[in-house]
């Protein structure tokens, strides 16, 4: 009820309680006799009535800022939404539960609607800043509870994995071992490592847009503890991510203002050193249980290629099992085994592991040219929008390109593992980035548009 009180104060404070909701509900979860799966909905639950809220206040209002003032984009939206609308009455029709639909909807909808909250929540400078430190204040310590786990892991059972008091829990065999995921207070390990390195992130944007010595220092520190609990969950594809984060990160920068600047170079620069160097700092000790998980954390460079062969060959599996027309949005979905029955998960078989092959086998050939065509023309709309900010608001050029990023590195994590993606957390929280950097495009064209109507009306004068 408290929750609710604060959401009805002031919907955007509700957004921020989103995260703590997201970390007390797998406390609550691994705290009670079962562990019952219910408990994953209330972050869910909360964002509802966030939703409702800034729906009363007036704050989010139709689909039209999806557009960015585009009419390309507007239309890849619209049929977007149209196939997965059409998808999910396909899957009720097929499979005779209307829960595979919900889910279908919640993940391919979910996080459009958490765009629109988070675009009408990032109506400044200072309100972004709020998101990224308020999500780093809560992830933060709970992230760093991994390195409780292997000492107090067994006195403690909120420190261990949920798999272990559901009889699921995941081994993984590797470097000649068997290792424990680690996930401290967090559902599983590879959740546990997501927000770590959501947390890094946004760390890196509050690092550069402040300055002083100490503060950065203390950051960094900060950043290299993150990526020994990554390692420490053993989910070594989160390393990948950071990797191409910052990475797509650098050449944005460079392409946008010609040359990345003294200061923000030299940050990233020390931001990546310093993650590499801690990596193979445990790599030295390569007979300790740590040594071991930092081991088979950079093995995550030799194993990319296998990974993008099984990818592909997921996406054939997939094909061959969508009938071309897909089977039905939410089949291929974490619950759907439960919602649709045996048949579907038959059906689905392996092929939905991978980002092209889930789509493929759920929204079929027509919902990826949807989704590849929505691609698109965001590109290029979001493209157009940097080079607006690069041009006229090089302050918010640091947000919008760590944005930008942020979700790339996020599809292409997607395209070789989706498990992590069907949390709902994960998705709002992508949703919501996703709408800061509209919010942030939308401005700089709105500003541009209003410039270009004042000099031709001075023309005319």
């Amino acid at each position: 009820m408290g929750v609710f009180g604060l959401v009805a104060d002031n919907w955007r404070r509700g957004v921020l309680a989103l995260f703590a909701v997201g970390v007390l509900q797998d406390v609550f979860r691994k705290l009670t006799p079962g562990a019952p799966a219910y408990f994953i909905l209330w972050v869910g639950v909360v964002f509802g009535v966030v939703v409702l809220f800034a729906l009363s206040r007036g704050a989010v209002r139709g689909l039209r800022p999806l557009y960015l003032q585009d009419r390309a984009l507007a239309d890849a939206w619209r049929f977007f939404i149209a196939v997965v609308l059409l998808q999910a009455i396909h899957a009720w029709l097929r499979w005779g539960s209307p829960l595979v639909p919900v889910l279908g909807l919640f993940f391919y909808l979910g996080p459009v609607v958490a765009l629109l909250v988070g675009m009408a929540y990032a109506k400044s400078e200072r309100w972004i800043d709020r998101f990224l430190a308020g999500y780093v204040l809560i992830m933060l310590p709970a992230v760093l509870t991994v390195y409780l786990t292997p000492q107090f892991g067994e006195q403690f059972p909120v420190l261990r994995d949920v798999g272990v008091l559901t009889g699921t829990q995941i081994t993984i065999y590797d470097v000649g071992t068997a290792l424990e995921s680690y996930s401290g207070v967090l559902r599983v390990g590879e959740l546990a490592a997501w927000h770590a390195a959501t947390t890094i992130m946004f760390l890196s944007i509050l690092m550069v847009r402040r300055p002083g010595l100490i503060f950065r220092a203390f950051t960094i520190f900060l950043i290299a503890a993150l990526v020994g609990a990554i390692l420490l969950t053993g989910r070594r594809k989160m390393l990948m991510t950071l990797v191409v984060f910052f990475s797509f990160q650098w050449v944005l920068l460079a392409l946008l203002r010609r040359g990345l600047t003294k200061g923000t170079g030299t940050l990233l620069a020390l931001v990546v050193g310093g993650t590499l160097a801690f990596a193979v700092f445990g790599l030295e000790q390569t007979d300790s249980p740590h040594g071991l998980y930092a081991q088979r954390g950079l093995s995550v460079f030799d194993s990319l290629d296998e990974r993008t062969t099984t990818a592909r060959r997921l996406a054939v599996s997939a094909w061959h099992r969508s009938d071309v027309i897909g089977l039905g949005a939410g089949v291929a979905g974490q619950g759907a085994r439960f919602a649709g029955g045996a048949g579907s998960a038959r059906a689905v078989g392996g092929a939905a592991e991978a980002g092209v092959g889930m789509i493929l086998v759920e929204l079929g050939l027509v919902g990826v040219i949807a989704l590849l065509w929505l691609l698109y023309r965001l590109g290029v709309r979001v493209w157009y929008g940097l080079r607006v900010l690069a041009a006229r608001h090089r302050m918010m050029l640091p947000y919008a390109s760590a944005f930008v990023a942020m979700l790339v590195a996020n599809l292409a994590t997607f395209a070789v593992a989706t498990q992590l993606y069907g949390d709902l957390l994960v998705l709002i929280t992508l949703g919501l980035t996703a709408g800061m950097l509209f919010a942030l495009v939308n401005a700089g064209l709105v500003q541009q548009r209003v410039r270009r109507h004042a000099a031709r009306q001075a023309a005319v004068a």
